[in-house]
């Protein structure tokens, strides 16, 4: 088995009920997928860049209250994992806020 993996930053904003205040971070994501490496690739590069430049539009410099209910690293990781999970073999997703070092490493369940 191999492991690969796709890095991407975004900015967005979000209110937290125990900070009330809109505010906003910038964000970086690692989505991990593993599998054999049939035919040389667990995914072609070409695919996974898609699909998760796809996730990254839908975040960057947006609100994500109305896209993720309670927007923590937490729930974003697996926000992450759940629009991607079908269309390729993930292992994990890796969210940290730059400013403050801090993040969330989800490793759902495969649909």
């Amino acid at each position: 088995m191999i492991e690969i993996f796709k890095r991407f930053t975004f900015e967005a904003a979000h209110q937290l009920s125990d900070y009330p205040e809109i505010h906003g971070h910038s964000y970086s994501v690692e989505v991990r997928c593993t599998g054999p490496a049939a035919d040389g690739y667990v995914i072609r590069e070409e695919i996974f860049s898609a699909a998760v430049d796809a996730v990254r539009q839908q975040l960057d410099h947006r609100m994500l209250n109305p896209i993720i209910e309670v927007p923590t690293s937490e729930n974003i990781a697996v926000w992450i994992w759940d629009q991607l999970a079908a269309e390729l073999p993930l292992s994990e997703v890796r969210v940290w806020r730059e400013s403050v070092g801090f993040g969330a490493i989800y490793r759902g369940v495969r649909s």
